[in-house]
């Protein structure tokens, strides 16, 4: 039976509608097809401004120190994750909401910039609770905040963790729904690409800026395993379902035939 893993960042769950329209097309998917990693960087970044403590960033990391920690992992793994877990229930789903602390999923080692404080990097995957739940037919539902050997929480990078458990499993399809409509070249997304392809437009400065680290999450799941990793934006109530039944593909599918190749930029 083919598992997707379907990776959604907290930008993206702000348009309007999108949570209800994502939860019925996950159910679409059918009982333990489904798992969803989530991030929420909008919603933390209004509950720390709530509180009066700026948020700042280094290449794209959220810096989170002892303060921030605590309501990084509230907002994540309560706030966040129950909203999606009362999404799919309310459209037929059996959800179980998680995050990467949770049966030791994710473990974390700290990031090798001390000036991000708690940021965290995987250190090891322990799926056996994701595929327990899967076979018992539940939806998992998981924030990537993760736990240090130092028993302390640790601000993971949503991308990384989908990635990292998409191998673990591993799954048939790994997909991370964005804002934009998928690896672009030359302004338009490119179908398909394979893992040297997206070096060479890397190198060419085809793909830039925070496309960089989700491309390559992208090609080292698919060297661990993964059969597809799927970049594309959100199109409607069956864009997931379509998209994977091939009724209505869209954005970039990154695999490792030879013959997935694009002109040569």
């Amino acid at each position: 039976m083919n598992t997707a893993l379907v990776k959604i960042g907290g930008s993206t769950l702000d348009a309007p509608g999108l949570v209800g329209e994502l939860a019925a097309d996950l159910v679409r998917l059918g009982t333990g097809r489904a798992i969803l990693v989530h991030g929420g960087g909008k919603d933390i970044s209004r509950a720390l401004d709530r509180l009066g403590w700026p948020s700042q960033f280094i290449d794209g990391l959220r810096v989170t120190d002892a303060q921030a920690i605590e309501t990084v992992e509230m907002v994540l793994s309560a706030q966040v994750n129950k909203r999606l877990v009362r999404a799919i229930l309310a459209a037929g789903g059996s959800a179980v909401g998680i995050s990467g602390v949770d049966g030791g999923l994710f473990r974390a080692r700290q990031h090798g910039d001390p000036h991000l404080g708690f940021v965290g990097e995987v250190s090891e995957v322990r799926p056996e609770i994701v595929v327990a739940l899967l076979d018992h037919g539940f939806l998992p539902v998981i924030s990537p905040i993760s736990v240090g050997e130092d028993g302390r929480a640790y601000n993971v990078n949503a991308d990384h963790a989908a990635a990292d458990l998409a191998a673990a499993i591993p799954v048939d399809d790994l997909l991370f729904i964005t804002d934009v409509p998928g690896v672009l070249v030359n302004g338009l997304p490119a179908p398909s690409l394979s893992p040297i392809d997206v070096e060479h437009l890397i190198s060419a400065g085809q793909i830039t800026g925070g496309m960089i680290p989700k491309v390559r999450s992208c090609t080292a799941a698919v060297a661990r395993g993964v059969r597809r990793v799927h970049v594309l934006a959100w199109q409607g109530p069956t864009t997931i379902s379509d998209h994977l039944a091939g009724t209505h593909s869209h954005g970039t599918v990154i695999t490792c035939p030879a013959e997935t190749t694009v002109a040569r930029a």
